[in-house]
C-alpha cells in the first residue's frame, strides 16, 4: 500500500542538456552596444573591444578608482564558465577579478566560489586564456567584471578580453503576494511512485514562506518551506502507530536566501535516500522508517495553501516573491498554469512576470571602505534610517559632526549591539546601547531621531520598546554623513573621527531627514564620495553554512573568516577534527597513565563516532579496556520454550553498538564471559534430553569476538539465571 511521488524535471531544451554540452560561446556574437564600462583608457580600448581573441581589449581610465566591465547578453542564459585574456600584444592583463551577475543592470549577485571566496584567478600574460568553470550553473542576463589586481611591470595596466559559456534558458515565472496558491491536481487524484525529482527556482525578500506542500492519508508528507532565510525539506514515507515509527525526516540547506536573488533547488529521492540541493550545497539523508514509496493524495500546493483543514500544514506563511521553472514529474507547473490547463487550479488571478523591487544595496568590502553623503545644514532635528546586515562584532555604522562646533554623533556596532555615542566639547561623552545579536547576518533596521535633549533609537521597527535618551545636549545637523568608515583626510574642521573598525557588510534604504538617498544620483553629481564599495549588490557570505566545524563544533564568523569553538565536543584543532582523547586504554598506559580507573576513549579518533567512557584496568605489561553494561546482575528466566524462547539483549553504558564495534576492531583480542545457573535446562544446540535434576549446572566460557547481542542465538531454558561477568578488550596502540 506504499508508493512514491515521482518528480522528474524536464527543464526543456535549455536545461536538459548536460554540463558538458552547455558550452556555447555567448559574447563573441554580441553587438558593440552590448558592452558597457565605467570608463575607457581611450577609444582604442573601449568596452566593445573586450571579446576573446580580439585585436585589442578593454582598459579603463587610469583615474578610475573602481573600474568595471559590463556585458548585456540580450536575454537570460544558463552560464557554466568564463574565460579571460589580456589586451592583444601588450603588457596589459588582470590577475584577479570578481564576477557579478543578475537579471538587471542595477541588481547584482556576486559569484562565490566553492569555499566562500569571491576572487577568481585570471591571467599571467596577454595571450593565454584562463578559463574558470563555475562549480554550479546559474542564470543571468547581465554580467559585470570587477578587476582586483593586474600586471604593473613594464608599464602594464588593466586589460581584459573575455568570453562566457552557457546555453539558452526558457524562463516561466509567477509572482506571489502572500495570498496566492497554485494547486496541481495529481492524475487519478493520487501520486504513488518510488523515485522523486523536483526542480524549483525562487527569489524573495522574506525570511519565511511555504514553497511546496502535499500530504497523504497514510501519514505521508512532502513540504518545502523557507524559515529564517534557510530552506527546510520535510518528507515522510509513512508512519506506523503499531510499531511506533515516526517517519518524518527533515533536511536543511542554504542560508541568507532572503536576498532577492535567484536560488536553485533540486530534490531527488531514490527509495529512502534523499538528495537536497540548494545552489551548490547538497545534503543527503536516509528517510526514517522502512517504507520506500511516497503516497500523496489529491493535490500539491505550490507557493502557498489557502485551505486550512490539512492536518500536517506548517505554520509558515505563504510565499511572497517569485517562482521560476517549477518542474514536477515532467510537468511544467507554471507553463500549465499560464495555459489554464485543467489539472491546474488557481483560486485567483496571478502575474506571470517578476516585479522586482529596486533596493540598490551596497557592500562595504574593503579595508578602507566608506560612504560620504550630504545632509541638510543647521537643522534642529535629525532623522537617520537605514538597513544593514553583517557578521562583524564591531564597526562604524554612521558618523556625523554637528554644526557650530556642538560635537558629533556616532552609531557603532559593538558586540552585536548598536552603540550611540554623543560627543560634546568640554563635556563627558554620552554613550548608550540597544539591540541584541544584530551581527547575525540578517537585515536589521536602525531608525534614529534626535532633537535638543532627546534622542530615540528604534531597532527593527519595534516601536513598543525604543531606546530613549534624555540628557542635556544640543542638535544642529551637519552637512555630511559618513557610513561604514571614515576617509583618510587632513581636513580637521569637518573630520570624521572614530576609534571603531571599518564596517564590513551591506547597507540599503538609507534615509536622511526623511528623504531616501539615491546613491546613483549623488555619485553622478559628485555630491558624495566613496571608496571600496560594491554598488547594487550585497556580497555577504555565510561561511558557517554548511558548518565547516566537525563533531558539532560551533562556528563563529566575521566578514572574511570563521573560527570553530570546540569546547565540550571532545575534539580540538581549527575545525574540531583532532580528538583530545586517546583511542584506547593501552594508549593511555603508554602515555604514562599507570593507574586503573575510568577514562574516556575515542577508538576512531577523528572519525564520526563520539568518545565514550570505559574502565581501564592497568597492568605493568598491558592494559585491559572494560566496557560496562546492564547485565552484570543475574536475570531469572522461566517458562521459555523452543517456540517462544527468551532473548536477552545487552545494553552498554555510555557507548552505542557502533562505538563498541569500533573498539573491538582496534583491539588485539576481546572476550565476553557469560555465567549461567540453570536447572533442567537445554543450552543452545545441546541434545533435547533434559539435564539431570541433581544439581545446578554452571557452564561458562568466553564468547567469540564481540557480536551483536540482538543477533546472537537465544538462550533456551526451563529455569535459568544468567549474567555476563565482563566485557574486556586487550587493545593495541598505533
Amino acid at each position: 500500500m506504499k508508493g512514491s511521488f515521482l518528480f522528474t524535471p524536464d527543464l526543456g531544451v535549455s536545461l536538459i542538456v548536460t554540463a558538458g554540452e552547455c558550452v556555447d560561446p555567448l559574447v563573441s556574437s554580441l553587438y558593440a552596444s552590448s558592452f558597457l564600462a565605467s570608463s575607457r583608457y581611450n577609444f582604442l580600448y573601449s568596452a566593445n573591444f573586450a571579446k576573446l581573441y580580439g585585436s585589442s581589449g578593454w582598459s579603463p581610465s587610469q583615474r578610475d578608482r573602481q573600474p568595471w566591465l559590463q556585458v548585456d547578453l540580450g536575454r537570460k542564459y544558463r552560464l557554466v564558465a568564463i574565460a579571460t585574456q589580456g589586451t592583444f600584444n601588450s603588457y596589459d592583463w588582470i590577475t584577479k577579478y570578481t564576477l557579478l551577475y543578475g537579471d538587471r543592470p542595477d541588481s547584482w549577485t556576486p559569484y562565490i566560489m566553492d569555499g566562500g571566496n569571491s576572487t577568481l584567478p585570471a591571467n599571467w600574460n596577454y595571450y593565454q586564456v584562463k578559463r574558470n568553470v563555475f562549480h554550479y550553473a546559474f542564470t543571468a542576463k547581465h554580467i559585470r567584471l570587477l578587476p582586483l589586481a593586474w600586471n604593473t611591470e613594464n608599464g602594464g595596466k588593466i586589460g581584459v578580453r573575455l568570453e562566457l559559456f552557457g546555453c539558452s534558458y526558457d524562463s516561466y515565472v509567477l509572482q506571489y503576494n502572500g495570498d496566492d496558491s497554485v494547486v496541481y491536481m495529481y492524475p487519478e487524484k493520487r501520486s504513488r511512485t518510488q523515485h522523486d525529482h523536483i526542480a524549483i527556482n525562487f527569489k524573495t525578500l522574506e525570511q519565511d514562506g511555504l514553497l511546496l506542500h502535499s500530504e497523504g492519508i497514510q501519514g505521508d508528507l512532502f513540504t518545502l518551506e523557507l524559515k529564517r532565510g534557510r530552506l527546510y525539506l520535510h518528507i515522510s514515507l509513512g508512519s506506523s502507530v503499531i510499531h511506533k515509527v515516526d517517519g518524518r525526516t527533515t533536511l536543511t540547506a542554504g542560508s541568507l536566501l532572503d536576498n532577492l536573488h535567484w536560488h536553485y533547488v533540486t530534490i531527488k529521492r531514490y527509495g529512502r535516500q534523499v538528495n537536497f540541493t540548494v545552489d551548490s550545497h547538497t545534503v543527503t539523508a536516509i528517510c526514517k522508517g522502512e517504507f520506500t514509496h511516497l503516497d500523496l493524495d489529491t493535490q500539491l500546493y505550490v507557493g502557498g495553501v489557502i485551505e486550512q483543514n490539512l492536518p500536517h500544514l506548517p505554520t509558515t506563511p505563504n510565499f511572497r516573491g517569485c517562482l521560476e521553472n517549477v518542474f514536477i514529474n515532467d510537468v511544467n507547473i507554471i507553463y500549465k498554469a499560464k495555459r489554464e490547463e485543467p489539472e491546474i487550479r488557481i483560486p485567483r488571478k496571478m502575474h506571470y512576470a517578476c516585479r522586482d523591487i529596486l533596493l540598490k544595496p551596497m557592500t562595504f568590502a574593503g579595508p578602507n571602505n566608506y560612504l560620504q553623503v550630504p545632509g541638510y545644514f543647521r537643522k534642529p532635528k535629525m532623522f537617520v534610517k537605514f538597513k544593514f546586515r553583517s557578521w562583524d562584532y564591531t564597526g562604524l555604522l554612521m558618523f556625523t559632526r554637528f554644526a557650530d562646533d556642538l560635537g558629533a554623533l556616532e552609531l557603532g556596532l559593538s558586540e552585536g549591539q548598536i552603540n550611540v555615542t554623543i560627543f560634546q566639547p568640554g563635556k563627558k561623552k554620552l554613550q548608550f546601547a540597544a539591540g541584541y545579536r544584530l551581527n547575525d547576518g540578517y537585515w536589521h533596521t536602525v531608525d534614529l531621531a534626535a532633537r535638543d535633549n532627546l534622542l530615540t533609537l528604534t531597532i527593527d521597527e519595534e516601536e513598543g520598546s525604543p531606546l530613549k535618551i534624555t540628557n542635556p545636549f544640543t542638535i544642529r545637523t551637519g552637512d555630511r554623513y559618513f557610513f561604514g568608515g571614515c576617509p583618510k583626510t587632513n581636513n580637521t574642521i569637518r573630520k570624521c573621527e572614530t576609534k571603531l573598525n571599518r564596517f564590513h557588510g551591506c547597507m540599503q534604504h538609507i534615509f536622511i531627514d526623511n528623504e531616501q538617498l539615491d546613491i546613483d544620483v549623488i555619485l553622478q553629481r559628485q555630491w558624495g564620495r566613496y571608496a571600496e564599495l560594491l554598488l547594487g549588490t550585497c556580497g555577504i557570505t555565510d561561511r558557517c553554512s554548511p558548518n565547516p566545524c566537525e563533531h558539532e563544533g560551533r562556528c563563529i564568523q566575521s566578514w572574511d573568516d570563521f573560527i570553530c569553538l570546540c569546547e565540550n565536543t571532545g575534539y580540538k584543532g581549527e575545525v574540531c577534527h583532532m580528538s583530545v582523547y586517546k583511542e584506547s586504554c593501552e594508549a593511555y598506559r603508554l602515555s604514562g597513565k599507570y593507574w586503573s580507573g575510568n577514562y574516556t576513549i575515542d577508538p576512531d579518533l577523528s572519525g564520526p563516532l563520539k568518545p565514550f567512557e570505559v574502565y581501564c584496568k592497568m597492568k605493568s605489561y598491558k592494559a585491559w579496556t572494560v566496557i560496562l553494561h546492564d547485565r552484570v546482575d543475574g536475570t531469572k528466566v522461566s517458562g521459555s520454550s523452543i517456540d517462544r524462547p527468551y532473548i536477552g539483549n545487552v545494553n552498554y553504558w555510555n557507548a552505542s553498538w557502533d562505538e563498541v564495534t569500533a573498539l573491538a576492531n582496534t583491539s588485539l583480542y576481546c572476550e565476553q564471559w557469560i555465567d549461567y545457573s540453570c536447572y533442567k535446562s537445554r543450552l543452545l544446540n545441546t541434545p533435547s534430553k533434559s539435564a539431570p535434576p541433581t544439581s545446578p549446572s554452571r557452564p561458562s566460557g568466553p564468547a567469540p569476538a564481540l557480536t551483536s547481542p540482538s543477533t546472537s542465538k537465544p538462550i533456551v531454558t526451563t529455569a535459568c539465571s544468567w549474567r555476563i561477568l565482563m566485557t574486556n578488550c586487550e587493545t593495541s596502540f598505533g
